[in-house]
């Protein structure tokens, strides 16, 4: 007995030793505020406030001791959920204490708020790097806080690696043909200049990486001015923004702003804020990136190449069908960078139908090809025969019997969902990637093509007949459709006009199958049923791995989505209402009684642009009573109009009543010195 209760209690220490963060004996290390730490054990409690460490945190494998982070921050697929402390800039105090927090990650713009948690006894430790080196520091830091040191050298080793790829594709370029790369922070169109990040700024550091030439004004900073003469002086070949560079391009039309390279070669691009405005783990990704958004004409070229094309690795798929030869996901390095294929081969050559290609027969592989955000530059020069060239040839598969899809979307976030009964059975393969070219069909038009973003192929075990793969389609269709809007994905041109019904370059291949013959495939049937079921389930998932998108998502977030600016929003002043400050606003949006009247307003919004709303008087009354609520037993402020183009009526509303209590409340005015950034 004492030997079966001594093999019992081994078993539950070694299963929770492999559900906690490792032991670790005790350390000592100092933070980026030179603040020196020692710490007896592992914290189990944590709120992260820099996006950059939440996702270390994660990758490192100690997801679960995340309780909660900011805005800018979101919880990757199957991780436990944390909960949101508001905005980087003004975190929400209150919120970050009621998680219980044992220790809290920060930046150098939270020195207020570390010494209000330190007094309270929470362990405040600043990890906010400066510059590229920093990344590696914070990496071993977080290593020893965790007891993850062989995973933080790994993760250190993968960065170097990704800034060791550039340096070597940069250094074959000509040094006389190195091109001047400025990275735009923004424009003030009353003022007349630019802002440009200082000569001491990671920011340089990233474009020196890229094989560019940094301008050098004499100032540091994250942030410097640039005046038109130093603009033109500089001469700028190429110039990249965060996120969008409409504004940016619009100002840059402006006489004497357009007389440099950049602008006349239309070389003003954006990039995303994520990687351009942090040092992170991606950031060896975003070099390449860079890199190749600077010299694509020299990558595209063979002498410009250090690798051959070749599969690097393989890993097995699960498909369960008799007529599955083989699937898997094979890792491919195309001009240098690292491509991955889904492929699925068939035992028998049979007919497919693809959206990309039409119907194809004799077919005896299909799949799904994804390419890294380097090679999209390098992939469409030659148009889609030239792609699958270079595709097919890395892979050594015979084009004539392959039927291939191509995206942004990775096939590490791949989605395989399998659904069955009544003798019947479905797979749905799914990449979804919906953040960048989401639309509404027939309400906003596309100008461009990309590879596709939300990639489906669907299986099943019936011999499908020429009219059922054709319905199948719109089976496929609707259920990918119907996903998005359960998730209430926007579009990313006119996100507060439009919920998206896809990405504009969706694709689907369905295979004929084999088995016994079936005909009906549409929503009434059994097998399309279960095609939907699968083929919903899996967008929902590739798009949490992807995107980390979920239906639950906090309303602050929901409102960065559809890009309504909290920023601007808390600087709206009159004579009578001095504003309120951001932090004030972000921590009025976690109250549950504020949230739920803004999600009221963004679905009553919809609504009423499909024209389903007439009235809006009790809603009106309903935002009238919260604005009071907030006050309290102050007198209301007078009402803040935020109508108009910008926002929809019943958004207004909301908001503005949000505004309308906090700026009725006796509290002074805290001024943002930045905008949105991320951090």
């Amino acid at each position: 007995m004492s030997r079966r209760w001594f093999l019992l209690c081994a078993l539950c220490a070694a299963l929770l030793t492999g559900l906690c963060p490792q032991a670790l004996a005790a350390v000592t290390f100092t933070d980026f505020a030179g603040q020196q730490h020692q710490l007896a054990a592992p914290p189990q409690r944590v709120v992260s406030l820099v996006p950059e460490v939440t996702d270390a945190l994660y990758a490192l494998g100690v997801g679960a001791t995340v309780k909660g982070h900011t805005m800018y921050s979101r919880t990757p697929a199957g991780e436990p959920p944390a909960a949101l402390v508001g905005g980087f800039f003004s975190p929400s105090e209150a919120a970050i204490l009621k998680l219980k927090p044992q220790m809290v990650f920060t930046s150098r713009v939270h020195a207020k708020l570390e010494k209000d948690l330190a007094a309270k006894g929470v362990v405040v430790v600043r990890l906010h790097a400066r510059d590229l080196a920093d990344q590696y520091a914070r990496l071993k830091i977080l290593g020893m806080i965790f007891g993850r040191a062989a995973q933080a050298q790994k993760l250190s080793d993968q960065v170097r690696a990704d800034f060791d790829l550039a340096a070597k594709k940069v250094a074959l370029l000509p040094a006389k043909d190195k091109r001047r790369v400025m990275r735009l922070m923004g424009v003030d169109p009353k003022g007349g200049f630019v802002y440009t990040a200082g000569d001491d700024s990671f920011q340089n550091e990233l474009i020196a990486s890229a094989g560019g030439i940094p301008p050098k004004l004499g100032s540091k900073g994250g942030s410097v001015k640039m005046s038109l003469a130093q603009w033109r002086a500089f001469n700028p070949q190429v110039v990249y923004a965060c996120g969008d560079a409409a504004s940016a391009r619009k100002f840059l039309e402006r006489a004497g702003w357009n007389q440099v390279e950049a602008v006349k070669n239309r070389k003003v691009i954006a990039l995303p804020c994520d990687l351009t405005c942090r040092v992170s783990l991606d950031s060896g990704l975003f070099v390449q990136w860079l890199a190749t958004k600077v010299y694509v004409d020299y990558f595209a070229q063979k002498k410009y190449q250090l690798h051959p094309p070749e599969v690097l690795e393989r890993k097995l798929v699960t498909i369960d069908l008799p007529y599955v030869s083989r699937a898997e996901v094979a890792q491919v390095r195309i001009q240098d960078f690292i491509h991955r294929s889904l492929l699925v081969g068939f035992k028998e050559p049979m007919m497919v139908l693809s959206t990309l290609e039409g119907q194809r027969d004799g077919v005896r592989l299909i799949g799904n090809h994804y390419m890294p955000p380097p090679a999209w530059g390098l992939g469409h020069g030659g148009g889609l025969a030239e792609l699958q060239g270079r595709v097919v040839e890395a892979l050594q598969i015979d084009p004539q019997t392959s039927a291939l899809l191509f995206t942004g979307a990775d096939m590490n976030n791949l989605s395989v969902q399998r659904r069955a009964g009544d003798g019947l059975e479905v797979y749905a393969l799914v990449t979804a990637g919906a953040m960048h070219n989401a639309l509404r069909i027939a309400a906003e038009g596309g100008a461009y093509r990309e590879p596709g973003t939300i990639n489906i192929l669907v299986l099943s075990n019936r011999s499908l007949t020429p009219r059922a793969m054709a319905r199948a389609l719109v089976t496929i269709t609707e259920a990918k459709t119907a996903a998005l809007q359960d998730l209430d994905l926007r579009s990313s041109k006119n996100p507060l006009a439009y919920q998206a019904t896809g990405t504009g370059t969706d694709n689907i291949i369905v295979a004929q199958g084999a088995g016994p013959q079936a005909t009906l495939t549409g929503g009434h049937s059994r097998l399309g049923a279960l095609m939907a079921q699968a083929v919903h389930a899996g967008v929902l998932d590739a798009l949490a791995k992807q995107n980390r998108l979920h239906p639950q998502r906090n309303v602050l977030l929901r409102l960065r989505e559809r890009g309504v600016s909290l920023y601007a929003l808390a600087g709206q002043r009159t004579a009578t209402c001095p504003g309120v400050s951001l932090g004030r606003l972000e921590e009025a949006l976690l109250d549950p009684a504020n949230a739920a009247l803004v999600e009221m307003a963004l679905s009553l919004s919809d609504a009423q642009a499909n024209g389903h709303i007439g009235d809006l008087g009790p809603f009106k009354r309903l935002c009238d009573q919260q604005a009071q609520r907030i006050a309290g037993r102050n007198a209301l402020a007078p009402v803040y109009n935020l109508g108009g183009k910008r926002l929809p009526e019943p958004l207004a509303l909301a908001l503005g009543a949000i505004l309308r209590g906090l700026a009725s409340q006796p509290q002074p005015l805290i001024p943002v010195s930045r905008g949105e950034c991320g951090s």
